[in-house]
């Protein structure tokens, strides 16, 4: 291999410095925003085989779920014979549902259409929040509390000047509530709560008391990248959670939940006006960045190098046999597996991380030229034994992207 190929890969790039494109695009997006462009922020038409996809990974996602037709109905607003014509097709009578239905029905399991289709190219019409409060061991006074909380902040987020695009605001007390409603699983609440809070646009945490869910989902948002607000109490957090990593804008509010919440509406308007220009930022910088292609390859490399011994591999590499499943199951940005799991992943199947995160090898400019001289190097030389000349090449293969 030639080894100009391993030279200067920390170098500097000399390209002269301007205003990027992702600069562009962000200036585009707020301005669009701005203007309340109507263009903009409707669902454009889908393609036929946009529909097809879009169809066939809820259905598949509906049947991971285990969920019923009259609770998704519920949370999603779709009529249940709706629902029931797309997981259950009938070859006298196809139903194609509207893109409006798919996101009504994607919404419900805690996603947005556009992510699911790696479509990120218009506004959005609506910023997507989460808002975690503690739900379970409240007491009636406490859980009242705990609604006029949220009240609150809703009353806020849909003020006026936040209205294009607007704010919508998720509370798990509206859905899962360990109450309301009980006959929801634990697996359910957790992937349902985890579906949104690691792929909304922020996160609002109300600590307002010790709670083993909003801890979750701090971490969770912290996992995935989601800048948060937290209302924290006067007297202070946990040390952990204060020292956790989530980028975020902490108000003190004032009170309990056995007498009364107070804090500074203006300082959650603030806060709310950094997330917006933090959306637009993110909406240019990181749009078709949402690939949908991490479990079926994990899958297929399980069954053809483990035997589809799901059991054994989930023991090999550590983690529970329903969160493998989930990796297989849920959009990558939902199970969201750290990078030392992706590497012990990687490693147990003989494979490479940039393979597993769909990123091709023949874009690698490294590769390409080694390759390259590689194949020069077996046209022109006589009497090479093939299988040691493609050992070597692996050989070389497996040390470059080990050492990467």
């Amino acid at each position: 291999m030639k080894a100009e190929a391993w030279r200067n890969r920390d170098g500097k790039s000399s390209v002269p410095r301007h205003r990027s494109l992702a600069d562009v695009q962000i200036d585009c997006i707020a301005a669009a925003a701005a203007s309340g462009c109507e263009g903009c922020v409707h669902l454009k038409e889908l393609s036929g085989e946009q529909l097809e996809y879009a169809v066939s990974r809820f259905v598949s996602l509906y049947q991971s779920r285990d969920i019923k037709q009259t609770e998704l109905e519920r949370i999603s607003g779709v009529n249940q014979s709706t629902i029931s014509k797309i997981v259950r097709p009938q070859e006298d009578e196809k139903y194609t549902p509207s893109a409006e239905v798919l996101q009504k029905l994607f919404k419900g399991l805690g996603f947005r259409l556009a992510d699911i289709l790696n479509e990120s190219d218009h506004v959005a019409d609506e910023i997507a929040g989460y808002l975690a409060t503690p739900l379970t061991g409240l007491s009636v006074r406490e859980d009242d509390e705990i609604r006029k909380v949220v009240a609150s902040i809703r009353a806020v987020t849909r003020e006026e000047q936040f209205a294009d695009p607007s704010f919508d605001i998720y509370w798990p007390g509206d859905f899962t509530h360990p109450k309301q409603h009980a006959d929801l699983s634990a697996p359910q609440v957790y992937v349902t709560d985890r579906s949104r809070a690691s792929t909304h646009d922020f996160i609002i945490l109300f600590c307002g008391s010790p709670s083993y869910g909003v801890g979750q989902e701090n971490e969770i948002a912290t996992q995935a990248g989601v800048p948060a607000i937290r209302l924290v109490p006067n007297n202070g957090l946990s040390r952990m959670m204060l020292g956790s990593f989530i980028r975020t804008t902490d108000i003190t509010y004032q009170g309990s939940l056995q007498s009364q919440i107070a804090f500074d509406e203006g300082k959650l308007r603030e806060a709310l006006k950094t997330i917006r220009q933090f959306h637009f930022r993110s909406a240019a910088l990181y749009r078709g960045m949402n690939g949908d292609g991490f479990g079926r390859r994990l899958r297929g490399l399980i069954d053809d190098r483990c035997n589809a011994d799901y059991i054994q591999f989930a023991g090999d590499i550590g983690v529970s046999l329903l969160y493998l499943h989930k990796m297989m199951d849920e959009p990558f940005l939902v199970a969201n597996p750290s990078a030392r799991l992706l590497k012990r992943i990687a490693h147990r199947l003989g494979e490479r991380v940039s393979f597993l995160l769909g990123e091709a090898e023949e874009n690698d400019p490294i590769w390409l030229e080694s390759n390259a001289s590689w194949r020069s190097w077996i046209e022109n030389t006589s009497g090479l034994d093939a299988t040691v000349a493609l050992r070597m090449r692996d050989d070389w293969r497996h040390d470059y992207h080990t050492h990467q």
